[in-house]
């Protein structure tokens, strides 16, 4: 299935290079993609030669979802406005995310971004703890927000590059500090070992600069490798920050 394109691939290259900055990058440099069209896991360059998507981190449930498109395309028949006003969807929504989520956790903000969300996280635990540090894993990546380019390694592991926040070792049970047959053939064990470095780093500030206001990580750590941490991780980390915090 052949698809009509705009403009020339190559035309395309020229007005990209001229007119979007040399920092926004592209796959396959040499010989970039032009996709002009997905559907569910696939998507189509503009010969209409198609590919299977495995890398592509904002499609959640395929490329232009039927269910998706639907709801999209009925509320903005609708009406499309910020949040001051009073309106069914958004309290609906907030109950049913509510409902999902243990206690304490029982409000919800609406943001347009990751980035929003984790800048808004991080001043929310600052005032909330009246401290500012941060504890981060190494290679993090948490937004393109200036302060959360502060706490994401990832930005900051360049030669030169600004001084990295308080970071502890990415729980790699392959290729990290503590390992699977090295240090310990149970995964929990490994959790641990990675866990208690924040721990230290917990205790270490709290008798140097006042105490952490938050530790902050990736469910599962995308820029730094696609990293899945070890049984048991993220609850010993937290139970660190909160004998700290």
């Amino acid at each position: 299935m052949a698809y009509l394109q705009s403009m020339p691939k190559c035309e395309t290259i020229e007005k990209r290079e001229k007119y979007i900055g040399a920092a926004c990058q592209l796959f396959f440099r040499s010989s970039p993609l032009k996709i002009v069209r997905g559907i569910a896991q696939f998507m189509y360059d503009e010969t209409g030669e198609r590919y299977l998507d495995c890398i592509n981190n904002v499609a959640h449930v395929g490329h232009c979802h039927p269910h998706v498109v639907e709801a999209g395309r009925n509320q903005m028949s609708l009406i499309s406005t910020n949040n001051r006003y009073l309106h069914d969807e958004i309290v609906v929504l907030a109950e049913r995310l509510v409902n999902t989520l243990p206690a304490p956790l029982s409000v919800c903000f609406f943001v347009n971004s990751g980035s929003e969300a984790n800048d808004l996280a991080l001043r929310l635990a600052r005032v909330h703890t009246k401290k500012k540090h941060v504890i981060t894993l190494d290679h993090a990546y948490h937004g393109h927000l200036t302060s959360m380019i502060d706490v994401s390694p990832y930005k900051l592991n360049l030669p030169g590059g600004p001084e990295k926040p308080e970071w502890a070792s990415v729980p790699d049970v392959y290729r990290g500090k503590y390992q699977y047959t090295r240090d310990s053939n149970c995964e929990e064990e490994l959790g641990r070992l990675y866990a208690d470095e924040i721990g230290k780093i917990c205790n270490e500030a709290s008798q140097e600069n006042g105490g952490i206001c938050a530790f902050i990580a990736e469910s599962l750590q995308s820029c730094g490798g696609q990293i899945i941490p070890p049984d048991g991780y993220l609850k010993r980390a937290y139970d660190w920050w909160s004998m700290y915090s």
